[in-house]
């Protein structure tokens, strides 16, 4: 960091910070939501109640949205850091060779983020499962299933489609576009044709 002046020290320093922090928040809303995903559903089985298997879903959706958001965050501080202070090989190149390193083969990336789609996609399946199971015992347990299995349906397929939008997008690619500036843009000339 020799060729950066005091300000873009601070700047970097903030931008790692936050990203770091970014990072920690959702993995530990990710615990949370996991631990009381686990403790309500193991309440509804011990109850042997349909509609209490909807906390479980909700728990689960409330801690995946979190733990993508500050991956999002994440990867967003990564890819300005990646355009903005990695750009001329002479200050940090982190993220630079960590892209470089991903497209090694043998390299093995980080399958984190697929782990905890699988995670959560699991805890959700299991919560309509048992609330099948469960949906004769209960009054209008039926319903309650049909609608935990809905949920759980929606979940299901926006998860994925999220962890496979996170994996795809490139956050430098998105600040490049930005870093390029306005362009004005100029209207076509309408020729009229002399009648």
């Amino acid at each position: 960091m020799a060729s950066m002046n005091e300000n873009e020290r601070v700047e970097y320093s903030v931008l790692m910070s936050r990203g770091r922090d970014a990072e920690r928040t959702s993995h530990f809303c990710w615990i949370a939501s996991g631990i009381a995903a686990t403790m309500l559903l193991s309440w509804a089985v011990a109850a042997r109640n349909a509609g209490l298997m909807l906390p479980v879903i909700f728990a689960v959706a409330y801690g995946f949205y979190t733990m993508v958001h500050g991956r999002q965050q994440t990867r967003l501080i990564g890819g300005y850091v990646k355009e903005f202070f990695e750009g001329n090989d002479q200050g940090p190149l982190w993220f630079t060779r960590l892209g470089r390193l991903e497209m090694v083969p043998g390299f093995s990336a980080s399958t984190a983020d697929w782990l905890s789609t699988a995670m959560a996609n699991l805890v959700v399946t299991t919560s309509v499962i048992f609330a099948w199971i469960f949906a004769s015992a209960t009054p209008k347990g039926e319903l309650y299933a049909g609608i935990a299995t809905g949920c759980a349906m929606a979940f299901l397929v926006h998860s994925i489609s999220e962890t496979t939008r996170l994996r795809q997008s490139d956050a430098a690619a998105f600040w490049r576009q930005v870093g390029m500036g306005a362009v004005e843009e100029r209207r076509p000339q309408q020729r009229f044709a002399a009648r």
